[in-house]
């Protein structure tokens, strides 16, 4: 397999700045196995345009359009997918849907944040999968994707091949969830392929070792000073769920 782990994160107009650089700025930089690309979702030009984050107005210069990574065959790990203001729009695009459905085929894991699990749940492929989404907007829009088992109370949910997570700095805590699924350690970098599942079920590598990975999470989440909340039912959340 490749020594390393690619992921591809969706970007969008008004996505929510914490969903992206939050769970990603604690796995990426300080990794020498996970590599990072943004996606834009539009039809854009080389280089690709600039997105802007809602409330703060971060911009990102995606690496790639969507076209350019359903064109492609180069393989990739996990396919991530934030939340933000304009993701409401992107419900309404079936063609577009039918896209990020494509990739969600092809990647051996999907990791959601806040309401990125809507997109998700958009495009059928959450169909029968237990799956979370911010608190703020579960009663007005989880009724829209009934065939989903919408979990309220949890700071992440896994389900097979998908992780998807509350909003929005749950999606840290589901970011260290993530290394401890996910990470290969060095010496066991070797031999080894994800293959990515159609039905949704997870591939597991055959020499993941989920001591060293849960290990390397924690070490992360220590090196960042950073209180890992590593049950993701305990949800303090829930009890203010009512806005």
């Amino acid at each position: 397999m490749p020594l390393e782990h690619r992921i591809l994160a969706l970007v969008f107009q008004d996505f929510e700045a914490l969903d992206l650089f939050g769970p990603l700025g604690a796995i990426v930089p300080r990794s020498d196995y996970y590599t990072l690309q943004l996606v834009n979702v539009h039809k854009l030009p080389a280089p690709h345009g600039l997105e802007c984050s809602i409330k703060n107005g971060i911009g990102v210069i995606p690496n790639l359009s969507i076209a350019d990574v359903l064109e492609s065959t180069e393989p990739f790990n996990t396919l991530f997918i934030p939340g933000g203001l304009s993701m409401i729009h992107l419900l309404d695009d079936p063609m577009l849907l039918k896209k990020i459905g494509h990739l969600v085929d092809r990647a051996p894991n999907v990791f959601t944040v806040c309401t990125g699990s809507l997109i998700l749940a958009a495009t059928g492929r959450l169909n029968g999968r237990e799956a979370t989404c911010n608190k703020r907007t579960f009663d007005e829009l989880t009724p829209k994707y009934p065939s989903v088992k919408w979990k309220r109370q949890g700071r992440w949910v896994e389900d097979g091949k998908f992780l998807t997570s509350s909003g929005i700095t749950a999606g840290i805590d589901a970011g260290f969830a993530f290394l401890a699924r996910t990470y290969l350690a060095p010496e066991s970098r070797f031999d080894d392929e994800q293959v990515p599942n159609h039905d949704g079920n997870e591939a597991i590598l055959s020499n993941f070792d989920k001591e060293k990975a849960l290990e390397h999470a924690r070490s992360v989440a220590w090196s960042l000073e950073y209180q890992w909340n590593e049950d993701p039912t305990n949800d303090p959340f829930v009890a203010q769920s009512v806005w």
